[in-house]
């Protein structure tokens, strides 16, 4: 039997992309965006976003972010027509690169493509730059009907900042949590979770399974209240999150960080067949050890 410690450096691992699934990710994202730049003429510049980006993916990976800023000489005139015009512009784009394959999808700001082989999908959002030179950019918004400002590369500034605070230790924390969160049914948004995650470490906690109590119980109290975009760009975060949602979601952290935390003191007493059990319960099977009741 393992040390509770070494068992979530294994969990950690296995929530990892594999070379191959990278591989295979890499493969299929650089076809996809080479075709899209092909055919979608006019595409100033495009380059991987979301948790993929971040290096906060887990497995199994599901989606791909994929922004694409358009050029305003071709198609600067979309940004006064219909928001949806730009959203269907991809969609075509993708109807005539993949012809045999179901539908694109359109999203709220995005255009999702499945590809059912590898279980993997895209999600493609056009966007403009908010002016020559600016990092910022104007993304469509099909249910404000307007278009929103958003900077991708400081979400991944923002992400990389809270993880060098927390001795490299958040990103793999974010990890779990997000593990957690799919083995609750998935309640929360996954991006949700990570924005607020970032303001749980002033400096490295002791190990994982303390760092886990202390981010469930900073996430209890952190989805109490507004979320704002880290850049200070867009929309709250949580927007549209009624104070029912919060009551909720705060339970469900509270009692998560509760269970860790007798996990912990059952290892400190030299339980740890007795920890494994109830770290298996909280997390599910992707924690490696089953342990066992006396």
């Amino acid at each position: 039997m393992t040390t509770v410690r070494a068992a979530f450096e294994q969990m950690i691992q296995q929530l990892e992309l594999t070379e191959a699934e990278r591989a295979e990710a890499s493969r299929q994202q650089n076809d996809l965006r080479t075709r899209l730049v092909s055919t979608l003429t006019g595409v100033e510049e495009q380059f991987l976003t979301g948790s993929y980006a971040r290096h906060t993916a887990i497995r199994p990976l599901h989606d791909i972010d994929l922004f694409m800023v358009l050029n305003d000489a071709v198609h600067g005139y979309r940004r006064s027509a219909p928001i949806s015009h730009v959203l269907y512009l991809v969609q075509r784009a993708l109807k005539q690169i993949y012809p045999n394959k179901d539908p694109a999808i359109l999203q709220n700001r995005s255009v999702h493509l499945d590809f059912k082989g590898t279980g993997i999908g895209y999600d493609i959002v056009p966007a403009f730059r908010e002016r020559v030179g600016s990092d910022v950019y104007l993304i469509p918004d099909r249910r404000a009907e307007h278009w929103i400002r958003s900077n991708p590369r400081a979400h991944e500034a923002a992400s990389t900042l809270a993880n060098e605070k927390a001795g490299k230790k958040l990103k793999p924390l974010i990890k779990v949590a997000k593990h957690w969160n799919v083995h609750q049914g998935k309640p929360l948004a996954s991006f949700h979770l990570e924005v607020m995650a970032y303001g749980a470490f002033s400096s490295a906690p002791a190990s994982y399974p303390e760092g886990l109590v202390a981010l469930f119980g900073h996430l209890s109290n952190a989805v109490l209240h507004a979320c704002p975009d880290p850049t200070g760009l867009g929309p709250d975060i949580d927007q549209g999150l009624g104070g029912q949602d919060q009551l909720r979601f705060y339970g469900l952290f509270h009692s998560a960080m509760e269970h860790a935390r007798q996990a912990i003191n059952l290892d400190a007493r030299g339980l740890p067949e007795q920890a494994h059990l109830l770290w298996r319960a909280l997390l599910g099977e992707v924690y490696p050890e089953c342990g066992r009741r006396f």
